[in-house]
């Protein structure tokens, strides 16, 4: 699912029938997984609305988070608005945070990739760097819509962008931070090859469409394709539609986000939205050195509704971490 403000569709995922087994020896092996958060909610009464986030941050100081930053699909004047410099200010005195910039390769939302003009992305790229250099820790940059396949000269496009991130010295991220999101799976090892931190190969939904929210939880009913997350058991997505697509290898440099956490995923293994059956997709998500993960209830703008509230799942995952050393 692209992660533009304007667009609410989910990609489909195909099904497939091949099983992953995840030995417990593996399983024990596990590194720790990242939050990885899509932050498109305006920082409010300077930054104050991203409160909860700083929470989970100081509660969970083992845990590391990469958060998007999204003023307008792209940096747009956020670096002089007082809101966004009070709120990345604040997200950035976390030692355990590190800010990503946001943007994208689609001009009609997904439907084609890498038809942005590169010189376009370049722009937002170096005006994300003016961030670091005016104070804001901006550590690297999120490529939205990423590609699913090798078409349009994507690789050379996505190898472009990637070197430029990585190499270019008046870019000034100190961790120079990649991040691709295709937001589901396809050819992706050409994207693999370029050692990005992470690829979002797998991005979906965990609740049933007739039950889904549409703009509230991401979930478009109107886009009732989806992967439903886990509806063949805890780990079940990840092993029978992640890793047979991106291989068990890739798992470290993979993001996995699930939205829509409320309600069911039935009726095959009828899973209820608690905080207990969160535990255990969470768990199993680090079982298998996934690198990173999200969960919400409530889309990208809103981080406190439960059962998946940011508090929560930060809190899951920190526990999960903390078992798989």
């Amino acid at each position: 699912m692209p992660c533009r403000e304007q667009t609410q569709a989910v990609y489909p995922f195909r099904d497939f029938n091949m099983k992953v087994f995840i030995t417990i020896a593996f399983a024990a092996a596990a590194a720790a997984t990242d939050l990885l958060i899509p932050l498109y909610q305006f920082p409010a009464n300077n930054g104050q609305v991203w409160s909860p986030i700083e929470q989970a941050l100081t509660d969970n100081p083992n845990l590391n988070a990469k958060i998007i930053i999204n003023p307008n699909n792209g940096p747009g004047n956020g670096i002089d608005d007082p809101q966004y410099v009070a709120g990345t200010q604040a997200l950035g005195s976390h030692p355990n945070a590190q800010m990503v910039g946001y943007v994208h390769t689609s001009t009609d939302f997904g439907q084609t990739r890498c038809n942005v003009p590169y010189s376009q992305i370049e722009a937002d790229i170096r005006t994300w760097s003016t961030w670091v250099s005016r104070g804001i820790p901006i550590q690297g940059i999120f490529i939205d819509e990423a590609p699913t396949n090798t078409a349009n000269n994507c690789v050379e496009y996505m190898r472009n962008l990637t070197d430029l991130i990585r190499n270019d010295p008046d870019i000034l991220f100190p961790q120079r931070l990649v991040i691709f999101n295709p937001g589901g799976t396809g050819t992706l090892q050409p994207y693999y090859d370029l050692n990005p931190t992470y690829i979002v190969s797998l991005e979906t939904c965990f609740v049933v469409p007739e039950r889904a929210g549409g703009e509230y939880d991401q979930c478009d009913p109107a886009f009732p394709n989806w992967e439903r997350y886990d509806h063949d058991g805890y780990g079940s997505s990840i092993d029978n539609v992640l890793f047979p697509n991106i291989g068990q290898v890739n798992a470290p440099r993979t993001a996995v986000l699930v939205h829509g956490f409320h309600d069911t995923n039935g009726p095959s293994a009828n899973l209820q939205a608690t905080e207990e059956v969160l535990r255990n997709m969470i768990r199993n998500v680090v079982q298998r050195r996934i690198g990173a993960t999200f969960f919400n209830t409530a889309g990208y703008h809103q981080f406190s509704d439960g059962p998946a509230s940011i508090q929560v799942v930060a809190r899951l995952l920190s526990e999960a971490n903390a078992g798989s050393l």
